[in-house]
């Protein structure tokens, strides 16, 4: 899964499938754009599929239909523009879903997306269900605000935690993504504008070299800042980094720096931290010719 946030999470609910602990409903906070959507679908491939492993097998026939949107195993309801709220009428259709046979043999999935927007009635109806809920029947809920939703709906399902991160993480990704291709000379270094604040361009250079030590040190990918990028870092140490000791003097070099941009006037960190980044491309950046690359 690309989204690094969206690790433990899955972590959580693949432990609860192998260990047949599953609970009967999950609800979410929805943030599609953030990989939720991601995460809701390859778990209701992992319930539905025939042979799964860490994941599904995407060879079984409940793999081929999921492939296909043909499943008849699994419901997915949407609140959008047309269909302001889930009602009651709905939630009859869900009823007379759950209570026939599965047509494979295995779960039955039903997918409600932004329910904390369903009626009261509709509500106390999925209540009243999950009160004594179906077997072989598991629920997944993606909500907008959790607290929209009646307290004694939320006390049935399970609550699956997202640390969602924060805007400024994918903005600092992407000035990480800057910074490692320019140590191993793929591009330019970035120049240090107005858009991105000099404070932010240091966090993000102290963080990469730190990332940087972490792989040198084989470290978890698990303790990395930008799990994502741990490719390239780890091509730059085998390509050209000198062990610990030169990375651990870059890391000084930056906190110093961040330490005179609160002390000293006049002085032009801006630069000063260009500077910084050209004599490491020059001392241990790696050879763009090198065939890993080609």
């Amino acid at each position: 899964m690309s989204f690094p946030w969206m690790r433990q999470p899955w972590q959580h609910l693949l432990a609860a499938f192998k260990a047949q602990r599953l609970s009967h409903a999950y609800y979410f906070k929805q943030a599609p754009e953030q990989g939720t959507e991601a995460l809701a679908q390859e778990f209701i491939s992992l319930l539905l599929c025939r042979q799964p492993g860490q994941r599904a097998c995407g060879r079984c026939k409940a793999c081929l239909l999921r492939q296909a949107n043909n499943h008849p195993d699994v419901i997915q309801f949407n609140v959008d523009e047309k269909q302001s709220t889930l009602g009651v009428d709905e939630v009859r259709r869900l009823t007379r879903f759950i209570h026939q046979t599965a047509n494979q043999g295995g779960r039955r999935v039903i997918y409600l997306e932004v329910m904390d927007r369903m009626t009261e009635q509709a509500a106390n109806a999925i209540l009243k269900i999950l009160e004594e809920p179906p077997e072989n029947v598991v629920w997944l809920l993606s909500v907008e605000q959790p607290e929209r939703i009646l307290a004694t709906l939320r006390s049935r399902m399970q609550w699956i935690h997202i640390a969602l991160p924060k805007p400024e993480y994918e903005s600092e990704q992407r000035l990480a993504e800057q910074l490692i291709s320019a140590i191993d000379k793929r591009s330019p270094w970035p120049a240090l504008g107005a858009k991105h604040s000099l404070q932010q361009w240091l966090d993000v250079s102290e963080h990469v070299l730190t990332d940087l030590w972490r792989v040198s040190a084989t470290a978890p990918i698990a303790q990395l800042t930008f799990p994502d990028c741990y490719e390239a870092y780890r091509l730059i140490v085998v390509n050209g980094l000198g062990g610990l000791a030169p990375l651990e003097e870059k890391i000084r070099d930056i906190r110093q720096l961040r330490q005179l941009s609160t002390q000293a006037r006049g002085l032009n960190i801006a630069i000063i931290l260009q500077n910084h980044w050209l004599t490491w491309t020059q001392e241990y950046a790696t050879d763009p010719t090198a065939e890993l690359y080609l």
